[in-house]
This record gives C-alpha cells, structure tokens and sequence, in this order.
C-alpha cells in the first residue's frame, strides 16, 4: 500500500512522534499502488459495523461524501472510505471507463484494504457500480445504498450528452473565474447546485486560465457506457436502499419495479425537496435516512 503524502506533512514527520503521525494521516489522502484508486478514510473499526465505501456519480469526487463520511464513521464506530473513481478526482486516468471495470475497481480495492465486508454507498454512476458488486460479488457486500439511480439503461436521456459537449467547448485556457463558467453553463445546466457540483472540478493553473481535474475526453467517450446497465444481471438479495429525490427526474414507477426484480430485499425512500444529488439538495434528511438503515442493516453478522 502506497500512501501520498503533503509536502508539509513530510516535514513534520521528522519532527512528530509515531503516533501523532498516525493520527494525522489519518485523514490524508491516499493511492494503491496497483488500482490507482485515491481515496480519504475516516474513522477506526470499534463495532461489529461492516466498513463503508461512499461511490460519487459523473463530475464527482471523493470530497462529495466527506461531511457524510466522517459522520457515519463516528456514529457508527467503524471505518468509512470516499472514494476517487477512474478517470476522476486524484484517482489514475484511463484509456476505457467500462461499467464493470468500475466495479472491479472497488471489489479490488476493498480486498487491497483487507476489507472482507463492506456497507456501499453509491449516488448516480456510483450507484450503479454498487449495483453491480452487489449482483456479482455479494460475499463481500453487507448491504447497499443506491442514491437518486436504478439499475436500468438510460439510454434514451441524452442530458449527459448534451453536458459533455458543453464542458468540451468551454474555453478553459482564458476562463477568468468557476463564476464565469457557471454563467456560460446556465443554459445547458439549469440547477444551480448541478453546475456548482460539476465545475467543482475545474481547477486553477499556475499560468493563468483553468483545468480539467477529470479525464473529461474519456468520459465523454463512455457516455453511452455509463448510460447503460447490462444485461442478465444476476439477482440479488442483499438488502439494499434505493434513496432518490423527491424532485429528480430519475424516478419513475417501470424503474422501481425493474429495482425490485433485480435486488429482491430492495427497499425505496423518497426524499423530499431534493433533486438528483440528494445528498448535497438535503443533506440532513439524507443522512437520517442512510444511518437509519445502516444501523439496521449494516451489521456483520457471525
């Protein structure tokens, strides 16, 4: 296991003791050598709670769920991940983005990590990652939270489409501010929270003008893969939570009921007053409704 670490935080090794140390990694930032995953964990295993691994959708990153995971860690008593896909965040870019590389991805992360059970927690892309380690790797899931997406194709809802080609026009090079961005997106993005979500990943370069921190070429690429749900998906029976918002658009009722053939212990929650990204539109209700059902359903049982 390969840690990055700050700069700073490498000078005040030499001057902390071992255990200060620890502790302040604890939070820090971090890649596997072999998955290039980059995650940030929160929290020490002191229950029989199975570990969380939080799973962000398109344009997200592992900073979506931190205030969700370090909650959960603590209530919970047990150790919480928020992690960086492919392509996105910190995390390694690659030359394909495969649903069910994606998947791979955090089954071979979680066996990196030592972890034999996991709790997922998985908003729009993310959510259909969690639905396929569910169906496919189920001696590794406890249990399931499938935030504001269905295990369905998408294949008629051209939206992403559409924000690809608008990301790929905008001028990066002489943008002057994310303000500006936001105000050129306005027509093609119309939530407010959505672009702010999506241009959280423009950073600032040293010369002047912004950058992509994720591999926007290749996400637009896969559009039609990440769009997708394959076929002949085994069933599963772990208890699973699909939580969507009240205000999205991802909900309808063929969706529920092909959740419910897929996943046979599904559960549904609607949350009101949120629109696809539940967790940021209504975060307390949100958390209420994940750690209600954690706390359920998360428990390794011997």
């Amino acid at each position: 296991q390969h840690y990055y670490i700050t700069n700073n935080l490498r000078m005040l090794c030499n001057r902390l003791k071992v255990a200060q140390v620890a502790r302040a990694l604890k939070q820090s930032s971090r890649s596997l050598s072999g998955n290039k995953l980059s995650f940030t964990k929160h929290g020490v295993r002191e229950s029989e709670n199975a570990p969380v691994i939080f799973l962000h959708g398109v344009f997200g990153s592992k900073m979506n769920f931190g205030r969700h995971s370090k909650r959960i860690a603590a209530d919970l008593k047990t150790e919480s991940y928020c992690l960086d896909c492919r392509n996105h965040g910190a995390s390694s870019w690659r030359d394909t983005m495969y649903l069910t590389e994606l998947a791979e991805d955090v089954v071979t992360f979680a066996h990196q990590q030592g972890l034999e059970k996991v709790n997922l927690v998985g908003h729009s892309l993310g959510g259909k990652q969690a639905c396929l380690v569910a169906a496919y790797n189920p001696d590794i899931v406890q249990s399931a939270v499938i935030v504001d997406m269905f295990p369905v194709n998408f294949s008629n809802n051209t939206l992403l489409d559409d924000t690809c080609t608008a990301l790929l026009l905008l001028d990066t090079d002489n943008l002057k501010s994310r303000q500006q961005a936001s105000e050129i997106l306005a027509n093609q993005i119309k939530a407010e929270s959505e672009r702010n979500f999506i241009l959280s990943n423009l950073a600032q370069k040293k010369g002047g003008g912004w950058r992509w921190r994720c591999n926007l070429e290749i996400i637009s690429q896969f559009v039609e893969e990440v769009r997708a749900y394959p076929d002949n998906v085994p069933i599963s029976s772990i208890n699973t939570l699909f939580l969507y918002g009240g205000a999205s658009d991802y909900m309808t009722p063929a969706r529920v009921a092909t959740a419910q053939e897929l996943f046979s212990a599904a559960q549904f929650e609607v949350v009101p007053g949120a629109g696809h990204i539940v967790h940021l539109d209504q975060p307390e209700i949100f958390y209420t409704s994940l750690r209600n059902f954690l706390e359920m359903y998360g428990e390794v049982e011997f």
